[in-house]
């Protein structure tokens, strides 16, 4: 869109960008505003095959309004070149980790969206302490959150699954648009996206996730946000928000998995949760 162009235009020209290395290997990223001028940052996670442009561009310059903004790529996404290790949550948590710890930020609100997500909840159950808030968005706490068959497909590369299941993937335009964006940005060009996506498949259809004995253990604010047709289950995101302790709950109305990032309505809520969690946390 129009909006995400600029968006990204200008997120291109205010960014202080940079890499660290962790556990040998390179992450790229992002920041907007100085994240040592008090109180927590804002940790923005981008989805699978995305990148923190196009995943958060459209809202990172009215975020960075109210509070520093920290975007990380993971491995085969946007800048951040491939390695030799597995795409998981234990590693993507490790190298999120690492951005922080280079730029000496104790505790971050993160939002995460989708793979983003699941990241998120990641930190907040494994690492508690570096999370100031949670917003998760259209992110799953297992594999059983997903609509019925998403999984599936990629487990069973023959398996065809309902019109109404297909028509929630990204269409064949909308992979080439992803693949085009990182074979753009990313040192390893082109070759990177099938690679980046061989290593997502198998980490969506490996054993990931968390039982609800360590989901209620979530401590740290959460605002859980879904699209009533999206990839997750509405029902799960509500199981979600009901078994986090005090989670709050937003499902959007004619909104997808494709769709969520462009509701008008995200931002606001978003920013509104934001603002209430550093009200209470007297920042």
């Amino acid at each position: 869109t129009a909006l995400g162009a600029a968006a990204s235009l200008l997120l291109a020209t205010l960014a202080q960008a940079a890499t660290v290395r962790v556990d040998g290997h390179e992450i790229h990223y992002e920041v907007h505003g100085d994240p040592g001028s008090g109180g927590a940052p804002v940790l923005m996670l981008h989805g699978g095959m995305m990148t923190f442009a196009s995943s958060f561009g459209a809202m990172t310059p009215e975020l960075a309004r109210d509070r520093p903004v920290i975007g990380v790529e993971q491995q085969g996404h946007g800048h951040t070149p491939l390695n030799s290790t597995p795409i998981t949550l234990e590693a993507m948590r490790r190298d999120t980790l690492g951005v922080l710890d280079a730029l000496s930020v104790e505790k971050a609100h993160v939002v995460g969206f989708s793979a983003g997500g699941m990241l998120g909840l990641e930190l907040a159950v494994n690492a508690p302490e570096r999370v100031a808030s949670l917003t998760v968005i259209s992110a799953a706490a297992r594999p059983g959150g997903f609509v019925p068959g998403i999984i599936r497909m990629q487990k069973e590369p023959g398996y065809q699954p309902p019109p109404e299941v297909l028509a929630l993937m990204p269409s064949e335009e909308d992979f080439a648009r992803m693949a085009a964006e990182i074979a753009e940005k990313n040192p390893g060009g082109a070759a990177t996206a099938p690679e980046t996506m061989q290593k997502l498949t198998a980490f969506i259809t490996s054993g990931w996730g968390w039982p609800d004995e360590q989901i209620e253990e979530i401590t740290v604010p959460v605002l859980v946000v879904n699209g009533d047709n999206d990839f997750i289950l509405p029902e799960h995101a509500l199981h979600l928000a009901r078994t986090i302790p005090d989670a709050q709950l937003a499902i959007l109305p004619g909104t997808t998995h494709l769709t969520i990032l462009e509701q008008p309505e995200l931002l606001p809520m978003i920013r509104r949760f934001l603002r209430e969690e550093r009200a209470e946390a007297g920042e």
